[in-house]
């Protein structure tokens, strides 16, 4: 049975998950969005797997779903699951996708969320330790293996909303926007290599000049950040770098 999944991805935490699933086809929601790769028409499973921002769905998975997925005749797919990682909790996250689903004519059947080391820096300023990133790791073990499994039985597991569900909704929609971020600046230890431009989901910094210019469309993914091999990016109070568990080769887009 042919599984796709659809990942958004910044350090790296939900491609750890995705790949966790067996003989799983993963491609970025950028690759979609750009016409660089179209769900087959004979796809059963979908797996829509992402981080969890401001407890929210992150901008570009909103943007799959409505103009990929709206835009396209999904009678085919007859089980549709979601995975979001988090450094804290989801919330209502999961819910929030499964009504975006519904309001194109897809029902989400099932939804599971891990948590897993926190790399967004206004709220971690110093990097999670590479024993830390392992002891969550461990801690989220037992629970991956029980969701591959009902993964792969087709298990529903459908979810909940909770109070004041759609005031939540609506903050995270705004806070997610993207934006220019003021507060990334690059340093004098830049090479000018293009790994931050190459990892960045919304292909929002540009090489000019020797060094990279930051636009308009940032997400605070951070992934710039974290995966600057000389650690040449900035971010006020903020030290170390999480690593992540996946490669940087990984995460190029």
């Amino acid at each position: 049975m042919k599984t796709v999944i659809a990942l958004h991805t910044g350090t790296g935490n939900s491609l750890y998950i995705a790949k966790q699933i067996p003989d799983a086809e993963i491609h970025f929601v950028e690759e979609f969005l750009s016409g660089g790769y179209a769900l087959p028409d004979d796809t059963e499973r979908l797996g829509i797997i992402f981080p969890v921002y401001c407890w929210g769905l992150p901008y570009p998975v909103r943007r799959f779903v409505r103009e990929y997925l709206g835009n396209r005749d999904n009678s085919a797919l007859g089980y549709v699951f979601a995975l979001a990682t988090c450094g804290a909790f989801p919330l209502y996250t999961l819910h929030d996708l499964s009504a975006e689903l519904s309001d194109i004519g897809i029902a989400l059947s099932y939804g599971e969320s891990f948590r897993l080391p926190d790399a967004y820096l206004p709220l971690q300023k110093k990097a999670v330790s590479e024993e830390d990133t392992k002891k969550q790791c461990n801690a989220i073990a037992a629970k991956l293996d029980r969701v591959l499994h009902d993964i792969e039985t087709e298990s529903i597991r459908i979810p909940r909303r909770g109070p004041g569900w759609r005031i939540v909704r609506a903050m995270s929609k705004a806070a997610m926007k993207p934006r220019k971020n003021d507060k990334l600046s690059v340093g004098s230890k830049c090479t000018a290599c293009g790994i931050c431009a190459s990892v960045c989901p919304m292909e929002n910094i540009k090489i000019e000049e020797g060094k990279p210019s930051f636009g308009d469309e940032c997400i605070s993914c951070f992934a710039c950040y974290h995966r600057c091999p000389e650690n040449a990016i900035d971010y006020k109070g903020a030290t170390g770098q999480y690593k992540g568990l996946v490669s940087t080769k990984e995460l190029m887009r």
